[in-house]
Formats: structure tokens, sequence, C-alpha cells
């Protein structure tokens, strides 16, 4: 059952909205709360066939393992204590003061997902295989898009890809598809390579992967990483390098690993500082490294991130509550005098915002200084779990949940630029949980 909801999530839950981009947020956000429900029922039945027939269903997690979880309660607790001490009444924490809806509620929902899916078993080949076929579907959506068609009838009366390209897909703004299609292509193709879902039998002999099944990975890679390039949302570039170079460094001997990173760093640095161009990112980057810095930078994130900065120090233990950034920033903005910049030479930028487009800092200002360290800790409990360790001290149960970690790891990345919100976040959070569960076993993954 489990694994069942793992495919909803990761191959249905993208796909599903309610007919138009107008309020796919509160749409996506109702899906949510359902599935939530639907995965804890799926929990509770598994639990229950299993003890019935007298079968493990709980893994005996190690100390290792332990981590993560114990990480993922204490940031629990921190986000009521920031409920409990922040000036403002439940309704405005319990939902949320932005039309996101990140309230506590919302909170509660991505934080059950990792749980319930950190101490459950399941079967990852049915999960892959639903995340690639969802995929499919999104891209074939967003090339009928692209074409001058409206499929599905998102695009309200009189708009259509022809007419601006900030939305496309089931997801909507491409920011936010972006990060769904990074989590896509780091899942697909690190299952892919060698070593990606492989597991060991007890004679110690590696299991091959059936060739259907790696073309399956291997499209599904295809098509996301087609997809984050045509996009061009910035960050997903990054991150779509950034998975590329990881990946590389797994197949190089260990100790080449180190100075490749460092030759790596060095050779874009002196990139940015001697980029010819005068627009975009890179240019951006060369006129920070020459100390030149403009707060229109990454479409006004450089105000936004500095402001934010300033505004946490006023409540930095509890910060102000989830969701409460909104009216605390702008009114914030208002008394201190600061303006955020409404252009960019003759590009025009927005100037309102109800996050700070950065989830570690969304964190430090809606729940405090240690439920960002905890959340921090607690991805990076996640990819050091994989990387270092197992939960039976098995090699092939590290590998099995090594997509997944990925996933993880692209989320991670990106997150530097974006926001959390019920459109992608809740897929985070199940492949957070995933990467620290166990596979179900012995047999096919």
């Amino acid at each position: 059952m489990m694994t069942a909801a793992a495919c909803l999530w990761l191959g249905l839950f993208p796909l599903l909205q309610g007919g138009t981009y107008s309020r796919i947020t509160l749409d996506k956000w109702i899906i949510m709360v359902v599935l939530t429900g639907v995965t804890l029922i799926c929990f509770f039945a598994d639990l229950f066939r299993t003890r019935t027939s007298r079968k493990r269903f709980l893994p005996s997690v190690s100390a290792s393992a332990r981590l993560p979880l114990l990480l993922g309660v204490g940031l629990l607790c921190w986000i009521l204590l920031s409920c409990l001490f922040t000036p403002y009444g439940p309704e405005a924490w319990w939902i949320g003061m932005s039309v996101r809806r990140e309230g506590l509620a919302t909170q509660l929902c991505y934080l059950m997902l990792f749980f319930l899916f950190a101490l459950s078993r399941v079967r990852y080949r049915p999960i892959l295989i639903s995340s690639a076929a969802g995929t499919a579907v999104f891209f074939i959506i967003v090339m009928l898009q692209r074409s001058g068609g409206n499929p599905l009838g998102l695009y309200p009366p009189g708009r259509s890809y022809l007419t601006g390209n900030e939305f496309q897909g089931t997801i909507g703004n491409i920011d936010m598809g972006t990060g769904y299609l990074c989590m896509m292509a780091a899942l697909f193709l690190t299952a892919a390579l060698p070593d990606g879902l492989m597991k060991r039998s007890q004679g110690g002999i590696a299991s091959a992967m059936p060739l259907w099944f790696r073309c399956v990975l291997l499209t599904g890679f295809g098509l996301s990483a087609f997809l984050i390039v045509t996009m061009d949302v910035q960050f997903g570039l990054i991150t779509l390098s950034a998975l590329l170079f990881a990946t590389a460094l797994r197949f190089l001997p260990r100790k080449l690993i180190l100075p490749i990173i460092v030759l790596t760093v060095v050779a874009v640095l002196l990139v940015v500082w001697f980029w010819p161009g005068n627009a975009g990112g890179i240019w951006e980057l060369h006129e920070i490294m020459h100390g030149r810095p403009q707060l229109s930078f990454g479409s006004n994130r450089i105000a936004v991130w500095l402001y934010s900065l300033k505004l946490a120090g006023d409540r930095l233990l509890f910060g102000g509550g989830p969701d409460t950034f909104v009216t605390r920033f702008n009114r914030f903005l208002e008394d201190s005098g600061y303006r955020i910049p409404t252009a960019q030479g003759d590009l025009p930028l927005p100037s309102y915002f109800d996050n700070p487009h950065n989830e570690y800092l969304s964190q430090l200002l809606n729940h405090g200084l240690p439920a960002m360290l905890l959340y921090i800790l607690l991805i990076a409990s996640a990819l050091f779990l994989n990387r270092h360790g197992s939960i039976q001290g098995d090699r092939g149960s590290v590998i099995n949940r090594l997509p997944f970690a990925a996933g993880v790891f692209c989320y991670a990345l990106q997150a530097f630029f974006s926001f959390p919100v019920c459109i992608v976040a809740p897929m985070f959070w199940v492949m957070l949980g995933l990467s620290c569960g166990e596979r179900k076993g012995p047999g096919n993954p």
C-alpha cells in the first residue's frame, strides 16, 4: 500500500489540478491534504496486514538511520514552538497569511509524509516506472501547449503559451515546474546508472537491471533534462549542471575527486571573473565578484535576501510563525523606509514578495534559527546516510535509496533560489522519507 502511495505522489500528483492556472495553488493544496490522508490510510493498512501475518513492517532502524527521524521530530517540535510564541493568532498561522497556504496545517502534512515513508518498506521499481510515466505525460502536455494548444483548459480565456511562457504543464509557474523536473532528472539518472538500483545477493553477485527498465529511466531523464533546459530557468540549469558533475565524480578514482572539484571551482570562478557579457546571471555574478552588486540582481532576490536577514534579527529564536513572512516583511519595509527596485534597466521586476525566495530563509523567518538549522541538518543527514551507511549495514540497501537521495540533493540546491509551496514540496518530503526508508526485499526492487 505504501508503494502505491509513493506512486501516487511521484507519478500522479504532479499531473493533478483543477483545470485552470487561476487557482492552481489552492487546488494543489486540497489535493495534497486528501493524498496525505490516503497515505496515512495506506500506512495503517500495511501495518495491520503485516501484523496479522506476523511479518515485519517497520524496519529495525540503526543508530545512524534514526538521526534523520530525530531531526524531523526536532523540526516539528520547533515549528510548534514558533506557533506558541508568535504574536499572531491561530487564524494567521494555521492556514497561513499568504495565498500559498504554508501554515501549520501544511507543515504537518509535509512532516507526516516524511515520517510515514521513512518508516515504511516499499518496492522501488513501480515507483520509478510511475514517476517516468508521469513525467512523460507532463512532457506531452507542455509540448502541446508550446504548439499553441490548451490541453486540459489550463490557460484562462485569451491566454496561451504564445502570450507568455511563465506557466507550463500541470504544475504552472515554470520555477515550480523546474523544481519538480530537477528531482525527476536526478531520480532517473541515478537509478539508470551502474549501481543505481543494483543489489547484492547472498553470494555477493550484483543483479543486472533489465534493458527495458534502463531505457524507461533514461527516457525519463532525457525528457526531464530537455524541459529544464528549454524552460530556461537559471537555477534549474545550475542544478542540472551540478547533478551531471556530481554523477561524473562517482566514476572517477577517489584520489582524483578532490583535485577535480578544486580545478572545476577555479575554472568557474575564472570564467565569471573575466565574463565579457553585460546581462544575465553570469554577468550578475561577475558584477558581484567585482564589488558592484545591485539590489535588483536575481529578479530582486538580492534585495529580498538582504532585507529578510535584517528582519530575522527581530525574532531570531522562534520566527514569526508558519507563513507569517508576508505581513512581517512588508510592514518591516514600510517602517524602515526600504524600497525594492521595480526594474533593472528596461526590464520590469516584481516588487511585492510574500516569501523570501529561499527555503532556508523561509525557515529562518517563519520558524526561527533552530528550525533552519534542523532543516539543513535533516537534509544533510539523509544524504550522509546514503553516502556512508545503511539501515542494516548492507551496501545493497544504500544503493537502492541513492536515487531518492539524489532527488533530495537537487531539490536542496534549487531551494536556495525557490520557495516551499504545496505544488512541489510534498514530493520532496516523500523523496526525503524514501531516502531514509528501507526497500522491500529480498527480491526484485
